[in-house]
């Protein structure tokens, strides 16, 4: 066999670079994860933080040793020469690289020439076992799409219910560490359509579930689908699904990311008493939100009309969130849907209101405050008319006796409409104009009445 050069390492799209230091500090930071989580994560702070660059590649390198991932390493050690070229983790430590590489290629000959000997012997199982191994080796060496193409390959040797879902979890994992979410909606419907299935995996599935609907920028169900995933599935590993495999949701989020997604989707998206109605009620959230504590200050805030709180926190934490995997493509479209919807719950609370307390509410200056009721109200997302000479807006309210006389007009225009149906119908019958069908004949027969 020769071993595929083109190997999966994980890319990810050109997006925004800060240059700006988070809060967290990298290495006892990304001690939160492990394997590919970890190695993935320390890839993309390098691709966006500048200042880290250095460091996370350096502990990338050190990760990508522990593993087969013979490509992703040499990948690595290049970016790191790149921008410390005289640094010596920068150099390809080639004695590692051939022994690695020499026994990949012996484990990946020995696995195809199995799986050649069970398609020989038409064993049905053994096949499906052959190619179930195979995808887990080409994982193994972060070759994921040979990973997916062995993974799908079990599909026609499945012959029952447990198998089905065996290679469908597999196609999952795989297919959410290459962002292909159509593949992952595909696999989880296969999955929902089991009559049964093992009750284990669920929070894997809701927790992957919230991460698709991140992708497609559907913050509302984001939050509502995470909210249901039990805090305990984010800190303790799950029942292993077959031998040598577990589905953890720690191999993508750890609790700590859970709650600031479902902290930043929630505000994004819930009113002021269902994100009240949460924070005392749901006693799931209130253990996830232990693990970050500024969420729930977030939450809280907007919960007492403290908008100000609100942006200099969101401010404090921009880097933080620009440096995370799953959140980094979606901050802006977050932090606008949170403005508009902190602008959404000032207004309705008043009849009348003057800019420059709004302003002062929400630590920005009155011309900001004026643009952004603008832009709002341009795109139909705030009921208000602005006064921009007398600095003022008016809440535009719903008119009670307008919508009980619209109501009342609709019922006597439908009335009226009726009885004049209902009259021409007597007219017709006292003219004798009626039209009967005859059962002996094809035609119609127009009798005129004494």
């Amino acid at each position: 066999m020769s071993t595929s050069k083109k190997m999966s390492s994980e890319t990810h799209a050109s997006g925004k670079v800060v240059d700006s230091l988070p809060l967290f500090e990298l290495e006892s930071h990304i001690q939160n994860y492990t394997g590919r989580n970890a190695v993935d994560r320390l890839l993309f702070i390098a691709d966006r933080c500048a200042p880290l660059a250095k460091d996370a590649l350096t502990l990338a390198i050190a990760s990508l040793k522990q593993t087969a991932e013979v490509n992703r390493y040499e990948d690595a050690v290049e970016r790191l020469h790149e921008i410390a070229p005289h640094d010596p983790r920068a150099t390809i430590d080639t004695v590692w690289v051939d022994e690695v590489s020499k026994a990949t290629r012996s484990t990946g000959d020995k696995l195809e020439l199995e799986l050649k000997s069970y398609k020989n012997n038409l064993i049905k199982e053994s096949i499906r076992m052959g190619n179930s191994e195979l995808g887990d080796f080409y994982f193994s060496i972060g070759d994921l799409s040979s990973a997916s193409k062995f993974y799908s390959r079990q599909r026609e040797y499945c012959t029952t219910h447990k198998h089905i879902e065996d290679m469908s979890m597999d196609m999952i994992r795989v297919a959410v560490y290459q962002r292909n979410w159509s593949q992952v909606e595909t696999a989880m419907s296969r999955i929902d359509a089991l009559p049964s299935k093992n009750s284990d995996i669920d929070p894997y599935l809701k927790a992957v579930r919230g991460l698709w609907s991140l992708a497609q920028s559907n913050f509302a169900l984001t939050a509502s689908t995470l909210l249901n995933v039990p805090v305990e599935s984010l800190t303790h590993l799950a029942p292993k699904s077959r031998q040598n495999a577990t589905y953890t949701i720690t191999d993508f989020v750890t609790v700590n990311d859970v709650a600031v997604v479902i902290g930043l989707c929630s505000l994004a998206s819930y009113s002021r008493n269902a994100l009240k109605d949460l924070l005392d009620n749901n006693a799931n959230f209130k253990e996830i939100l232990e693990s970050e504590a500024h969420i729930r200050t977030l939450l809280d805030s907007f919960v007492l009309f403290d908008y100000k709180s609100i942006f200099s926190t969101l401010e404090k934490h921009k880097t933080d969130y620009m440096l995370d995997i799953w959140l980094a493509d979606h901050v802006e479209k977050l932090f606008d849907r949170i403005r508009e919807n902190c602008y959404t719950q000032y207004v309705r609370g008043y009849q009348r209101g003057y800019l420059d307390k709004m302003a002062a509410r929400f630590g920005v200056s009155q011309d900001d405050v004026e643009k952004d009721l603008i832009a709002l109200i341009e795109s139909d997302k705030v009921p208000v008319r602005l006064d921009l000479e007398n600095k003022y807006f008016l809440f535009k309210s719903a008119d009670e006796r307008a919508d009980v006389y619209d109501h009342v007009m609709s019922i006597a225009n439908t009335f009226e409409r009726n009885g004049r149906l209902l009259l021409v119908n007597i007219g017709v019958l006292r003219g004798g104009l009626e039209i009967n069908a005859k059962p002996e004949s094809s035609g119609f027969d127009l009798k005129k009445r004494p």
